[in-house]
C-alpha cells in the first residue's frame, strides 16, 4: 500500500514538472518580449522625429547653425546700440514723470539731471528730498510690529512655506534697520537722493544687460527671430515703464516714513521684482511655439 502511494506521489511530481516552463523557456520569452518592444518602440520614435508626434525631450537636441549664431551675436548688440542712442531721451521722460509726483504728492524736493561717472557720458534723475530718520515712536512701533511678524510666521500653513520664509526674511532685515539706526540714530549711510539716483543707474544697466542674458538662455533655441525679438522689447518696455513707478512709490514711503524702510524696500521690493517679473516673462516666452516644433 506505502508502495502504490510513493509511486503515485512520484507520478504527480512528474506530471507537475512537465507543466512548470523551464527557465531557458522564460528567458527566451524575455528576449522575444524585449525584442518586441524594441521594434513597437522604433516607429513611434521615428514618427516623434519627422514631426508627427511631439517630441519627447529626450530625443531634442539644440543645433547651431550659422544664421543662429549671427542672432546670437547681432540682436542683441543692436538692442544696446538703440538703448544706448534712446538714453538721454529715457533720462528726460524718468525727470518728466518724477517731476509730475513730486508736484502732485506736494512733496518739497527739486528733479534735476545729474551727470554720472565712469567716463560714461549718461545722466539721470537727481531729486533733492527731506531725508529724515526715524523718531523714537516709530521705532518703537515698527519694533513691536516686525517682532509680532517674526513670531506669527511659523503659523502660516505649510502649504504657504515659501511666503513663511519670505515674511521671516523681511523681518529679518528689518530687524538689522532697527539695530543700525538704534546704535547710530543720527547718522544714515544713504540719503533718498543717493538712492533713487542709484536705482535709476540700475535699472538703465539692466535694459543693456537683459538683452544679452536672452542671448545665452534664449536665442540659443529654435524660435522665430520674430520671438525672440518680441521677447526682449516686452522686457525692455517693462523695466522703462515700471521703474519709475516703482521708485516714485519708494520715494513716497521713505518721505513720510523714514528711512527705516530702506533696506527692506531695496532689497525685497527693488530691482528684485525686476529681475522676477524678466525671469517670469522668460518663462512665458519659452512656452510659445516654436516654428520647428509645429507639426508639418
Amino acid at each position: 500500500m506505502t508502495v502504490k502511494l510513493t509511486m503515485k506521489r512520484s507520478e504527480r511530481i512528474h506530471n507537475d514538472n512537465q507543466t512548470l516552463p523551464s527557465m531557458g523557456s522564460v528567458l527566451e520569452a524575455t528576449t522575444r518580449s524585449a525584442h518586441l518592444d524594441d521594434e513597437l518602440a522604433l516607429p513611434s520614435a521615428l514618427n516623434a522625429v519627422r514631426g508627427r508626434r511631439p517630441i519627447h525631450r529626450a530625443l531634442y537636441h539644440i543645433s547651431f547653425p550659422r544664421s543662429r549664431l549671427i542672432q546670437i551675436l547681432l540682436v542683441p548688440l543692436i538692442f544696446n546700440v538703440i538703448t544706448w542712442l534712446s538714453r538721454e531721451p529715457i533720462s528726460a521722460g524718468w525727470q518728466a514723470f518724477s517731476k509730475f509726483w513730486v508736484k502732485t504728492l506736494e512733496l518739497r524736493g527739486t528733479v534735476t539731471l545729474k551727470p554720472v561717472g565712469y567716463g560714461l557720458n549718461m545722466v539721470f534723475p537727481y531729486l533733492e528730498l527731506p531725508s529724515r530718520s526715524p523718531d523714537v515712536s516709530l521705532w518703537w512701533g515698527t519694533f513691536v510690529l516686525t517682532l509680532a511678524v517674526m513670531l506669527g510666521a511659523p503659523l502660516i500653513p505649510g502649504i504657504f512655506l515659501p511666503i513663511q520664509y519670505f515674511v521671516r526674511f523681511a523681518a529679518f532685515i528689518q530687524i538689522t534697520a532697527l539695530m543700525f539706526f538704534a546704535i547710530f540714530p543720527a547718522t544714515p549711510l544713504f540719503t533718498i537722493a543717493d538712492y533713487l539716483e542709484g536705482s535709476f543707474i540700475t535699472g538703465m544697466w539692466l535694459m543693456l544687460v537683459v538683452p544679452w542674458m536672452h542671448a545665452l538662455t534664449y536665442y540659443i533655441f529654435d524660435f522665430s527671430i520674430w520671438q525672440k525679438t518680441w521677447l526682449t522689447l516686452l522686457t525692455l518696455i517693462f523695466i522703462n515703464v515700471a521703474l519709475p513707478f516703482q521708485l516714485m512709490t519708494h520715494m513716497y514711503l521713505l518721505v513720510k516714513f523714514s528711512l527705516l524702510f530702506l533696506p527692506v524696500l531695496h532689497l525685497l521690493f527693488g530691482i528684485f521684482l525686476h529681475i522676477l517679473v524678466c525671469v517670469a516673462l522668460y518663462g512665458w516666452a519659452m512656452s510659445w511655439e516654436a516654428p520647428a516644433r509645429r507639426p508639418r
